[in-house]
Order: C-alpha cells, then sequence, then structure tokens
C-alpha cells in the first residue's frame, strides 16, 4: 500500500511540473513582452522557447534528415536579430505591431561567400585538387556563416508589420513568411538566388531603405525554413 501511495505521489508530482513548464511556456501578459522575449530566445538560438510566443507559424521545422547546413546559417543570424518596437494598436484580444527588425543581410552575405568560395574552388582545381559538390556545399556554408558573424557584415533594418493575438492572456505574434524572411535575414531570397544561380538581379536593401510589408503579402511568400534540431 505503501509503495502504490508513493507511486501516485511521485505521478502527481511528475503531473504538476509538467502543468507548471506548460503554464511557463508563454509569460507574456503584454504585446511588448511577448516580442521582446521571442527577441531574446532568438538571440538565444532558442527557438522552441521563442515560438512560444507565437501562433500558428511552423517556420523552424526541427528535420533530423536535413543535411543542408540551413541550422548554422539560422543560428548566426538569430544572434544578430534586434527588434525595435515602432507602434502597437490592440483592441481587445487583438491587435498590430510595427516593427524595426534589424539583422545581417544574407542576399549581401550569399554574394560575398559565392564569390569567396568560387575563387578558391577555382585556385585548388588549377591546382590538381579534386573537390566534391558536398565540399563546395560545406565550404560555401562555413564561409556564410564566417561573414555573417563579422562586425563589418552588412545589415538591414526593415519595417516589419505583424499581427498579435491574446489567448488565456497570453499574448502571441503572428508571423507569415514574409515577416518571418524579413527576421531571418532575408534568408529565402538569399536561398532563391542559390537556387537560381543568379546573384545579380536581388538588389540588398541598405539600412535606410527600410521596406512596408503587411501580413497580407504572405500568400506569395517562399516556403518556411527547415533545420536540425
Amino acid at each position: 500500500m505503501k509503495s502504490r501511495a508513493r507511486i501516485r505521489a511521485v505521478a502527481a508530482f511528475i503531473l504538476t511540473a509538467a502543468l507548471l513548464l506548460l503554464c511557463a511556456c508563454n509569460d507574456a501578459e503584454t504585446p511588448e513582452q511577448a516580442i521582446k522575449r521571442f527577441n531574446k530566445r532568438m538571440n538565444d538560438c532558442d527557438y522552441k522557447a521563442a515560438f512560444n510566443y507565437v501562433k500558428d507559424f511552423d517556420g523552424l521545422s526541427f528535420d533530423s534528415g536535413d543535411r543542408s547546413g540551413t541550422r548554422k546559417i539560422v543560428d548566426a543570424v538569430s544572434k544578430t536579430i534586434e527588434i525595435e518596437i515602432v507602434d502597437i494598436q490592440t483592441s481587445g484580444a487583438n491587435g498590430a505591431a510595427v516593427l524595426n527588425v534589424t539583422t545581417v543581410d544574407l542576399r549581401d552575405i550569399y554574394s560575398r561567400a559565392a564569390s569567396t568560395v568560387t575563387n578558391n574552388y577555382v585556385d585548388k582545381v588549377l591546382g590538381g585538387a579534386k573537390i566534391t559538390a558536398e565540399e563546395m556545399r560545406e565550404a560555401l556554408v562555413e564561409e556564410i556563416v564566417r561573414e555573417s558573424e563579422m562586425s563589418e557584415a552588412k545589415h538591414v533594418t526593415t519595417e516589419c508589420r505583424v499581427n498579435l493575438t491574446r489567448e488565456k492572456d497570453k499574448w502571441y505574434i503572428i508571423l507569415d513568411t514574409t515577416s518571418f524572411n524579413i527576421m531571418m535575414g532575408f534568408i529565402n531570397d538569399a536561398n532563391s538566388m542559390v537556387e537560381s544561380g543568379d546573384f545579380t538581379n536581388v538588389a540588398p536593401v541598405s539600412d535606410s531603405d527600410a521596406q512596408s510589408v503587411s501580413s497580407e503579402e504572405s500568400e506569395d511568400s517562399e516556403s518556411s525554413v527547415t533545420f536540425n534540431d
């Protein structure tokens, strides 16, 4: 009997702890808290914690089969995210925010990295070395990460509009692929450059040229990012 009572006590403790953890997932009582805590968790590369403040968006799916190196790039970009709240308007359980989002600009970094890796590739091949496509891919990822972490890396500040919602007295950010693309340093645009092989038609946005993007534009956005957990 004592054994069963002890088991029930342990089970009750585990259940209580689990419920407390669930309750602690989102502790944002205001939209400002949701945005700032999302920013902080992204800077820490703690994506599961960051997306506790996001409603209904799977921009970060953790796929163990992904070998593209995207996770390393996303980590490098996430550390640079700075979100400035320009304006917040709420009505009942809904709202909207205007944000200035600053990150490294992957469109510029991809272009530079591609040039650097290509030049190295040519030099090595001319020197008699054999280089595989996998080695080239890995070299490109490492160069993108290296340049993203440089103090002189190009940064871009972009105006971004997101919707907000409140559920059970907790506030959430509603992201779409357009706003997430901005927060990830225009990673979808940069990946499109790689896929097309064209690094000339996408002009990087300068720090002074902020773009206004509404959530309605998400229907035309690219697919979300996938990387390893």
